[in-house]
């Protein structure tokens, strides 16, 4: 077969990914051998193997080529060893044929058993698809819902908005953001406050609102001394392993919070 199509089609190129006696899968790209323009024009996946009546050839071709995608899961189905897929059950058809000491009910034919694991394979691949895609879905809908969360608004009358932000690798405060991951060890909370009494009592609260460890919760309580030659409240909050969900932070001073911040851990 292929050195009938090289003849045809020098400028085909003919790839083995698995070569024996008995089993073969091969890879085909033809040319412009066909009164058409140069560049592929046929692309096909193959396997030929030893069945019970004598040899089997399952292919998959395309015009032109197939997409990278498309490859992948066609070596995957014709069981290459290339693949990360459980392949394609084609080693039922090997074997020696065995003849039966009474009458047996007639089996299905090679094309048919064939053309049965095909659809079980395409049907599974499918599924597989459909799950990844709902996956894919509900993370969207799952970011959209924390995002919202995180930029809704203090509904506390004249409370302002804490900045957070996560913690570079020397500790202090680097990018802004509500969203973090498991991996963010230290969230930075900063509140511009301008000036305040020289006694004031200052407090940064952080709650963990709910999720992976429950409902509400306070989980840290600061007090600050205040300087009154700052402007700013500004403090942190380390994790060693953080649960995942929502948080919130408050700054109180003299007992009346006027700054709120929510974020999510994922």
């Amino acid at each position: 077969m292929r050195n009938n199509l090289l003849e045809y089609c020098p400028q085909t190129t003919w790839e083995f990914h698995r070569e024996g006696e008995e089993d073969v899968l091969y890879e085909f790209r033809s040319a412009g051998c066909r009164g058409q323009a140069a560049g592929i024009q046929e692309h096909e996946i193959g396997r030929i193997t030893q069945g019970p009546d004598g040899p089997v050839r399952i292919a998959y071709a395309t015009k032109p080529e197939m997409t990278p995608e498309i490859r992948s899961r066609w070596l995957n189905l014709l069981g290459s060893e290339v693949g990360t897929a459980r392949g394609f059950p084609i080693q039922n058809l090997t074997g020696v044929a065995r003849k039966p000491s009474s009458p047996a009910p007639e089996a299905p034919t090679a094309e048919r058993q064939i053309a049965r694991w095909l659809q079980e394979a395409t049907d599974a691949l499918k599924q597989q698809e459909d799950l990844l895609a709902e996956l894919d879905r509900l993370g969207q809908e799952a970011q959209a819902d924390a995002r919202a969360y995180s930029q809704k608004a203090p509904n506390e009358a004249g409370t302002s908005v804490i900045s957070l932000h996560r913690g570079r690798g020397d500790g202090s405060p680097g990018e802004a953001t509500t969203e973090f991951k498991t991996t963010d060890t230290l969230v930075w909370a900063i509140l511009p406050v301008g000036s305040l009494p020289a006694n004031a009592q200052v407090e940064m609260l952080w709650y963990y609102e709910g999720g992976e460890a429950g409902g509400e919760q306070l989980i840290r309580k600061f007090d600050f001394p205040w300087d009154p030659l700052a402007d700013t409240v500004q403090g942190f909050l380390s994790f060693s392993q953080p649960y995942t969900g929502r948080y919130r932070v408050e700054v109180q001073v003299n007992g009346e919070k006027i700054g709120i911040g929510r974020f999510t851990i994922r």
